[in-house]
């Protein structure tokens, strides 16, 4: 029944050579991953993206800031089912439950905490992760089942405790159970992929996948956007909270969020990497205004321009606007 022992010398050698690959892969790795993001969190949560912290996206881009650490736990959990599970029990562990049982409840909590976290960016990852947990813990809990109907530790208990009458009929019901769950687990993947295909995100062409946004060191936000509160109000907000739909993860400044003093207007332009003004009647006019738009040409921002046309609305033509800053803007 065993392949190798520990007693018989010409195997007595593999000892070393599975503590020494214990500590590399199911110690060191995790440990050396959990340096790295420890040593680049600030960059992550600032967006300020270096070297370092770009090299090893794969750890912590499909996750928000706030769970930077969550690709550690998740190895963690896959390191303890895949191996470390088979610590418990050295001995009889294959022949008993209590393997089986305890993974299931590991499952069974890892996916709770999934599923009230939501530690992914986006929700597709989110559901895949989920789904793929909760057939994992059904996997472990079937396990028991078949586990029950091939002990023979007394008679009939397959019928007793799980109500088959062999363990074959044990297992044809597993194996039925998991393709259901398989091909209700692809009919999951398949409604949320056809859902974010029809969901407007701006996304590269050259990957499919929404950009990355960084930030340089000396800027907390991607754009400003100034407006004049009496006719730029409303369509402002709209057109930021669109942006934050189509652009997940920008960071635009807008008054209502982030205004806490209006005598440092001139330094919340300078802390954005682009400019957008929306110009409507009586943005030239506004004192504010010709502040923010002092600021920006002097510290030679991008300069993105939104024009409210319709006259109704606040807007104006491109004329009028014109002469309304030729008459204000004479500081």
């Amino acid at each position: 029944d065993v392949l190798c022992s520990a007693d018989d010398d010409e195997y007595s050698g593999l000892d070393a050579y599975f503590w020494v690959f214990f500590v590399l892969w199911p110690v060191l790795v995790p440990l050396a991953f959990l340096v790295l993001l420890l040593s680049i969190r600030s960059e992550v949560r600032a967006q300020r993206v270096r070297a370092t912290a770009r090299a090893c996206r794969f750890l912590w881009r499909d996750y928000d800031p706030g769970f930077l650490f969550w690709e550690v736990v998740d190895m963690g959990r896959k390191l303890f089912l895949a191996s470390l599970v088979l610590f418990i029990d050295i001995e009889y562990g294959s022949s008993k439950l209590l393997r089986l049982v305890i993974a299931s409840l590991v499952s069974a909590l890892y996916l709770a905490v999934l599923a009230l976290a939501r530690p992914f960016k986006r929700h597709d990852n989110l559901y895949l992760a989920c789904t793929a947990n909760l057939m994992l813990m059904c996997g472990f809990v079937l396990g028991v089942a078949i586990q029950l109907c091939e002990s023979a530790a007394y008679e009939d208990m397959c019928h007793t405790l799980v109500g088959f009458d062999s363990a074959r009929g044990a297992n044809e019901f597993v194996i039925a159970l998991t393709a259901a769950m398989l091909a209700a687990s692809l009919l999951v993947v398949l409604f949320k992929t056809v859902s974010a295909v029809r969901m407007p995100t701006i996304r590269l062409s050259s990957s499919g996948r929404p950009p990355v946004l960084t930030l340089p060191r000396t800027c907390d936000f991607h754009g400003f956007i100034s407006h004049v509160w009496r006719t730029g109000q409303d369509q402002t907000h709209t057109v930021v909270r669109r942006l934050q739909l189509l652009l997940p993860g920008v960071r635009i400044w807008l008054d209502v969020d982030n205004l806490d003093d209006v005598g440092r207007l001139e330094e919340a332009v300078a802390d954005a990497m682009a400019f957008l003004v929306f110009l409507s009647v009586g943005y030239f006019k506004s004192f504010n205004c010709r502040r923010e738009l002092y600021a920006a040409l002097g510290s030679n921002r991008p300069f993105i321009p939104i024009q409210e046309a319709d006259v109704d609305k606040g807007g104006a033509s491109i004329e009028a606007l014109k002469a309304e800053c030729r008459e204000n803007c004479v500081e």
